[in-house]
């Protein structure tokens, strides 16, 4: 079990933590954690594959706060990946657009629903926002010099996700994100990975309808709860002699 602060929003009273099961002694020994954190809460996540956790927390006060869409899409199946709609470049090409990338980061999550306090230095977000993902798989719009948007292809655990997709507040609409999409499937494809991943906040419709028109099919679901960590302690295992 792993409970830390929350990423970019570590000003927050919650830790996070991630339960595939659960019971009052696993809950315990998050809240010890998060004790020892200075932190007065649980930021839970869990999925609808063992909805059992949920039902756990909530009995306990817990409230969801956020819900994420994981989606894949068979990328042998494409009949055919259309070329973006919009001129891109790569990190690889534009590795000097490091700081207006920083720039719009900070605002595309903040915008995203339920992350308004969204925070991070460059130092932080250099490692796990910039170098995550091969500099050849991360895709730049831009008009003239200015950053438009961005969005990256990363390998996790041995699978491809499609990673965070950033557009500026006065450009979308415009069909950026669809061309960084389609560049992203047709790295994908040109490289012979079968499978992409992605996940979407389950408010984010728009997003959600574009996975949808290039074939993306719903797998499952990642619920995020906030609640107050148990009260008392953990109880250490029980000695027989």
């Amino acid at each position: 079990m792993h409970v830390q602060p929350l990423p970019g929003l570590a000003q927050l009273p919650y830790a996070e933590v991630w339960f595939h099961q659960v019971d009052d002694a696993a809950w315990r020994a998050a809240s010890d954690a998060a004790r020892a954190l200075g932190k007065t809460g649980l930021e839970v996540w869990t999925t609808t594959r063992t909805p059992e956790v949920a039902a756990f927390f909530e009995e306990r006060g817990y409230a969801e706060v956020r819900r994420y869409v994981i989606s894949e899409l068979d990328v042998t199946a494409l009949p055919q990946v259309e070329p973006p709609a919009f001129p891109l470049v790569t990190l690889a090409a534009r590795p000097d657009l490091e700081l207006p990338l920083f720039e719009l980061a900070r605002v595309a999550y903040a915008d995203q629903p339920g992350r308004a306090e969204t925070t991070f230095a460059l130092d932080s977000w250099r490692e796990w926002g910039l170098r995550a993902a091969p500099p050849e798989a991360f895709w730049i719009a831009l008009d003239g010099e200015r950053v438009l948007g961005y969005g990256y292809l990363e390998l996790k655990d041995g699978v491809w996700w499609n990673g965070f997709l950033a557009v500026a507040r006065d450009a979308r609409g415009r069909g950026i994100a669809g061309a960084i999409k389609r560049a992203e499937l047709a790295w994908a494809r040109a490289r012979g990975i079968a499978r992409l991943r992605t996940a979407t906040e389950v408010r984010l419709a728009p997003m959600r309808a574009l996975n949808a028109r290039l074939g993306y099919q719903p797998l499952y679901e990642e619920i995020v709860l906030r609640g107050p960590r148990a009260s008392g302690r953990a109880r250490p295992p029980r000695i027989v002699t």
